[in-house]
C-alpha cells in the first residue's frame, strides 16, 4: 500500500492537496493539520477528558528526543522502541490529565503574562543575560513543539506545580525524626565473616562434554542466535554543506564590528593589598591601611608589605601582583580607581565589598584592535561553520522528502555528494561502530517501516552537525544455535553455576560448624566497605544469639556473615548538621507525599484506555 502511495504521489490532485497542506502549516502549524484529521481518535479518557492520538504521538516523540539528549550513546535501544515509548507517554499523559483536572477543580489559573514572564527569565533561553528568540525557537523545535503548543505545555506545567508546591510545602520534620535518622546513621555493628572468591573457584571447576550437551538439550530455547540486520546508510554533515555556503562582505563586516566592539584596548598591570572587613571593624581596617601607607611613605616596598599585611591569599605570596587587568574583570569600584590612576608607580586607596584596598599601578599597555584583514580567516571559518549548521537544519525537510520519495539512498547521496555506506551485522542492542551503536539508528533499523516494509528511514539526527538516513541491506531472523555454536556460552554458564553452588555449600558449612578462617570486625560504621553494607542489611540478633547469612558482593563473591551485636548510635547532632538532615528528610517526605497523592488521584479517577 505504501508503495502505491509513492507511485501515485505525482498526480495533479495530490499536488493540490499538498499545496493546501503547506498553507495550513504556514498559517496554523502542524498540530492544526494533524488535529483536523485525528482529533476524534481518542486513545484514553480521564474523568471524561479525552487524550487524542495526536497528543500521544507528540508526547512519545518528545520523550524520544529527551531520552537521546539526556543519555546519548548510553541509552538502551529498547527504551526507544515505539510501543514502549507510547506506553510510557500514555502513562505520563494520564498522570498529567489527572493533575490538571485536580488543579482546574480547585479553580487555579495561570495567565499568559505569567507564562511569558517565565519564558523570558528562563536561563536556557538567554544569551548574555537577554532572551534569545533563536535559542528559544530551536529548543522548542527540537522537542517537536510549535510556539503555541509549547506555551500551552508550560502553562499546564505551572498550573500543576501550584498544587504540588502547596502539598510539598505542607510537610514538616519533627526533631525526633532527625534524632532517629542520626541514631541509625551512627549505629555500629560487630560481626565475623569469611569471603569466598568466585573468580578463584571458577578456575578450579571443570565440566565434561556430556554435561555440556545435556545442558544444551534441556535449555535449547536459551540458545537462540539473535536477530541481526545490515544497513546501508548515508550521513550528511555540516562539512558536506560548507562548500555551498557563501559569506557576504556585509556579513563579514558585521561579525568584525561585533568582535571589536568588545575589544579592550587598554590593560593595566597592578598589585594590591587587601585589608578585609569581615574579621575586623571598619575602624580597625582603616587603622591598618594607615599603618601600611606610613610604611610605604618610609620607603618599604609594596611587595613586602603585601606579603605581610594582605588578606588576599591568592596574591599576597606574589607581592600582591594581579598581572594585567582589563575592564570587566574586577569589581566596579576597584576598576574605576585603577583606570583613573595617571602614573606608573602611583598608589591609591579604595573600598569595595571585600574591604579596603591599596592599589599600585605597575604598567599601562595600549593595544590596537586587529584589522579586518588580520581577522578575516578566523571570522570566515566561524561564519561558514555557523551558516553551514543553520543550512543543515534547513535541509532537514529536503532530506526527509528525498528519503520518502526514493526506493534507495542514491538520491540523497547524489544531492549532497556523499557515499552510500554499509554497516556490519548487528542486533537489537546495537553494533560496534558509531552508526550501528546510535540508539536512534537502532530504533529506526528495527522499526516496521524499515525492517518489514523495506523503506528508507526518516531523517535521524545524530548530532547538531550530522544527520543520517538508513535502509536495510540484509536481515537475519533469530535462529536456533547448534551445540557447537552454543558450547562456549554453555561452558561459561555451567562453570559459574557450579562455582556458586560449591561456594554456597562451603559458606553454609562454615556457618553451621563455626569453623574456618573467620575475620572479626568490631565497631564497624555504616558504609565502611562492601562487606559492612551487607552486615548492615541483616536483622538485629536476638539476645544471646547471632544473625547469619550468605550474601553476594558486586563481583559475585559470596560472604558468610555472623552478626553478633548491634551498637545503637548517638542521636545527638550538631546544629550545623541539623539543617542538612532536615532538608534531606523534608525532600524525602515531600516526594513520598506527592507520589501518594498521584496514586490516590489516579485510583479515584475514571480512566478508560482505548
Amino acid at each position: 500500500m505504501l508503495q502505491d502511495i509513492r507511485d501515485k504521489s505525482q498526480g495533479v490532485i495530490v499536488k493540490v492537496i499538498i499545496g493546501v497542506v503547506i498553507v495550513t502549516f504556514a498559517l496554523f502549524g502542524v498540530e492544526a493539520l494533524v488535529q483536523s484529521f485525528t482529533s476524534t481518535d481518542t486513545v484514553a479518557e480521564v474523568d471524561g477528558k479525552e487524550i487524542t492520538r495526536t497528543q500521544l504521538l507528540q508526547a512519545s516523540e518528545t520523550q524520544r528526543r529527551q531520552l537521546i539528549s539526556m543519555m546519548g550513546g548510553q541509552i538502551d535501544p529498547a527504551m526507544l522502541e515505539e510501543n514502549a515509548l507510547q506506553r510510557r507517554a500514555l502513562d505520563e499523559l494520564i498522570q498529567r490529565t489527572v493533575l490538571m483536572n485536580q488543579a482546574l477543580s480547585l479553580n487555579l489559573g495561570v495567565s499568559d503574562a505569567q507564562v511569558d514572564a517565565y519564558l523570558l527569565q528562563a536561563e536556557q533561553f538567554q544569551t548574555e543575560g537577554k532572551f534569545d528568540q533563536n535559542k528559544y525557537l530551536n529548543f522548542i523545535r527540537s522537542l517537536g513543539f510549535t510556539p503555541l503548543a509549547f506555551k500551552e505545555r508550560i502553562k499546564q506545567d505551572v498550573l500543576i506545580q501550584q498544587t504540588r508546591n502547596a502539598l510539598a510545602g505542607s510537610e514538616f520534620v519533627l526533631p525526633s525524626q532527625i534524632e532517629h535518622i542520626v541514631a541509625l546513621q551512627n549505629q555500629k555493628r560487630n560481626y565475623d565473616y569469611i569471603r569466598y572468591s568466585l573468580a578463584e573457584k571458577t578456575e578450579q571447576v571443570n565440566v565434561t562434554d556430556d554435561e555440556l550437551r545435556e545442558y544444551y538439550e534441556q535449555n535449547k530455547a536459551s540458545f537462540i542466535a539473535p536477530e541481526q540486520v545490515k544497513l546501508d546508510y548515508v550521513v550528511v554533515s555540516v562539512a558536506d554543506i560548507q562548500d555551498k555556503v557563501e559569506v557576504s562582505d556585509a556579513e563579514l563586516n558585521d561579525a568584525y564590528q561585533a568582535r571589536v566592539a568588545n575589544f579592550q584596548g587598554e590593560e593595566r598591570a597592578a598589585s594590591h593589598i587587601l585589608v578585609d572587613t569581615e574579621s575586623r571593624t571598619d575602624e580597625e581596617a582603616q587603622a591598618r591601611i594607615d599603618e601600611i601607607k606610613a610604611k610605604l611613605a618610609a620607603g618599604q616596598s609594596f611587595a613586602e608589605l603585601a606579603a605581610e599585611y594582605s588578606d588576599d591569599l591568592g596574591s599576597k605570596d606574589n607581592g600582591g601582583d594581579l598581572g594585567y587587568v582589563s575592564r570587566g574583570i574586577m569589581v566596579g569600584d576597584f576598576e574605576d580607581a585603577l583606570f583613573a590612576m595617571k602614573e606608573v608607580g602611583q598608589v591609591d586607596e579604595v573600598q569595595t565589598e571585600f574591604g579596603y584596598h591599596l592599589i599600585q599601578l605597575n604598567d599601562i599597555s595600549e593595544t590596537e584592535a586587529p584589522t579586518l584583514d588580520e581577522m578575516r580567516n578566523e571570522l570566515m571559518d566561524e561564519l561558514i561553520a555557523q551558516k553551514a549548521k543553520d543550512q543543515l537544519l534547513s535541509e532537514h525537510e529536503n532530506i526527509t522528502d528525498l528519503a520518502y520519495a526514493s526506493d534507495d539512498l542514491s538520491a540523497i547521496a547524489k544531492a549532497y555528494g556523499v557515499a552510500v555506506l554499509t554497516t556490519d551485522y548487528f542486533g537489537r542492542n546495537g553494533g560496534a561502530d558509531e552508526i550501528s551503536s546510535a540508539p536512534a539508528v537502532i530504533s529506526a533499523a528495527y522499526s516496521p517501516t524499515v525492517l518489514e516494509d523495506g523503506h528508507n528511514s526518516d531523517l535521524i539526527e545524530l548530532s547538531d552537525e550530522e544527520v543520517a538516513v538508513v535502509r536495510v541491506n540484509d536481515h537475519k531472523p533469530a535462529a536456533q544455535q547448534t551445540f557447537d555454536e552454543a558450547k562456549e556460552a554453555i561452558a561459561s554458564v555451567m562453570v559459574q553455576q557450579k562455582a556458586v553452588d560449591e561456594l554456597q555449600a562451603s559458606a553454609e558449612q562454615a556457618l553451621a560448624s563455626g569453623k574456618g578462617n573467620w575475620i572479626r570486625q568490631e565497631d564497624v560504621e555504616r558504609g565502611q566497605d562492601e562487606v559492612a553494607n551487607l552486615a548492615f542489611g541483616l536483622a538485629h540478633p536476638s539476645e544471646g544469639n547471632v544473625t547469619t547469612g550468605v550474601e553476594t558482593t558486586s563481583n559475585g563473591d559470596l560472604v558468610a556473615i555472623r552478626l553478633t551485636s548491634v551498637i545503637e548510635g548517638d542521636s545527638s547532632v550538631e546544629e550545623s548538621q541539623k539543617e542538612i538532615y532536615q532538608n534531606y528528610l523534608s525532600q524525602t517526605l515531600s516526594t513520598m507525599t506527592l507520589r501518594a497523592q498521584q496514586s490516590t488521584l489516579q485510583n479515584a479517577a475514571e480512566i478508560v484506555r482505548n
